[in-house]
């Protein structure tokens, strides 16, 4: 039985023809091009201007011999509510993912800062360096949220819509080789974004000391106890070390500012968007 092959031909492209028909058209083009070009110009001058305050950190070594003689009191340590083997993760590390958190965000930062101008700034005024507010969301001068939103929410942002502003707002980085950490804040005015900059690296700073002091002020209280109620040498030298360590501890602690990081270059308003 034979088998008939059939060949459909497909047509083939005329680029000449193709060419007259976009030519033809031209001005159509021309006007939808253009059309776009003016819209897309319209869209961008309408957007507030958006200043980033820049920050470079360094992390603070917090020296501890507790380290090298880890194995020697590990368990001891460890009821004591010290912890000697922290791992990969450093301080900075710690610190870093603090910030980034709700906890640092509505404990330690919104407190200092105006919910307005997290949520309803929508441009600044250079001249009088004042910040001007989307009405549909907050009324200046009643000092009122007016906003119209469907519940749960209410007119009042809550914290974690704030939250999510924040997180827009907030770049933070380490370089890996060489453990520098970058901090960015955009607002619409380049003064909030430099006093937020500052804000976010003194309560970081802050919050990181008062942990550790509290921890050792605990563990020291723990190791007093436990040197009072035991006879044996070895495990009193132990624990003297340990007492030791958390004494340097608090010492740091209370010496300096810069307690997880230190400014190598401190935030600034910034002139350009």
């Amino acid at each position: 039985m034979n088998t008939e092959k059939k060949y459909v031909s497909e047509p083939e492209v005329d680029l000449k023809e193709v060419v007259l028909i976009l030519w033809s058209r031209k001005i159509l083009i021309i006007a939808i091009t253009t059309l776009s070009i003016i819209i897309s110009l319209l869209y961008a001058l309408s957007l507030p201007n958006i200043y980033t305050s820049k920050s470079l950190l360094t992390s603070v070594a917090i020296d501890s011999s507790l380290n090298s003689k880890a194995s020697d009191y590990s368990a001891l340590a460890s009821f004591a509510g010290i912890n000697i083997n922290p791992g990969n993760a450093s301080k900075s590390d710690e610190a870093i993912e603090r910030i980034k958190s709700f906890d640092f965000f509505s404990n330690h930062f919104l407190n200092q800062i105006k919910l307005e101008n997290l949520m309803a700034a929508k441009d600044w005024d250079h001249v009088s360096n004042k910040i001007i507010y989307d009405q549909k969301l907050f009324d200046e001068s009643n000092s009122k949220w007016v906003r119209k939103v469907s519940y749960p929410f209410q007119p009042r942002p809550t914290y974690q819509e704030a939250f999510i502003e924040y997180m827009k707002i907030l770049t933070i980085n380490k370089d890996k080789k060489s453990s520098f950490v970058s901090i960015e804040i955009k607002h619409v005015s380049p003064h909030i974004a430099k006093k937020w900059s500052y804000i976010i690296i003194n309560s970081i700073n802050n919050l990181m000391r008062e942990i550790d002091k509290s921890e050792a002020k605990n563990s020291i209280d723990f190791l007093n106890n436990t040197a009072q109620a035991t006879q044996l040498s070895g495990l009193t030298d132990v624990i003297s070390k340990l007492l030791e360590d958390q004494i340097r501890t608090l010492v740091l602690a209370e010496s300096s500012s810069d307690y997880v990081f230190k400014i190598i270059s401190s935030p600034i308003a910034p002139e350009h968007k």
